[in-house]
């Protein structure tokens, strides 16, 4: 009974979380300026074929052609859920992916944020789109990383 208990307030205190985040994500201005185009590179990794250019709050990115993404970080058990290949995660899912990896300037939350409204300007529902962001903010911190060699 006492681990019965506790659990519940696990997911008691999870659920507020995720209620009180709901209420402080950021929205960002995102225009994509050209579609996302990748090509496989090795096993559930991909590379873009082109410079894909975004404007987030009007300031201009360009993620480099030959950048290496694995797209949505989603757990395979999840992938007839949520594919990873699914026309509006890969546009958004490439651009988080180098914010993360490769902008020195930029906060992870920033970069969360950018993902969720990323998913948005892509056609995702505001339930999927908020359930990345909760991935993300929860899971996401041990790929953030201001120094990668890759960029």
């Amino acid at each position: 009974m006492k681990y019965i208990m506790q659990g519940c307030a696990a997911i008691f205190i999870l659920i507020l979380t995720i209620i009180y985040m709901a209420g402080c994500v950021r929205s960002h201005k995102i225009i994509f300026l050209n579609e996302a185009c990748i090509k496989p590179y090795q096993g559930y990794y991909y590379r873009t074929c082109d410079p894909m250019q975004v404007k987030v709050d009007g300031k201009k990115i360009i993620v480099p052609e030959n950048f290496k993404t694995d797209l949505a970080s989603i757990p395979r058990i999840l992938w007839p859920i949520f594919a990873p290949q699914y026309s509006g995660f890969v546009a958004p899912a490439i651009l988080h992916d180098y914010l993360y990896r490769c902008h020195t300037n930029v906060t992870r939350k920033f970069a969360d944020e950018v993902l969720y409204s990323a998913l948005l300007v892509e056609g995702v529902t505001n339930i999927t789109a908020f359930k990345f962001y909760v991935g993300v903010r929860f899971f996401g911190s041990w790929h953030f990383d201001k120094n990668n060699k890759d960029c």
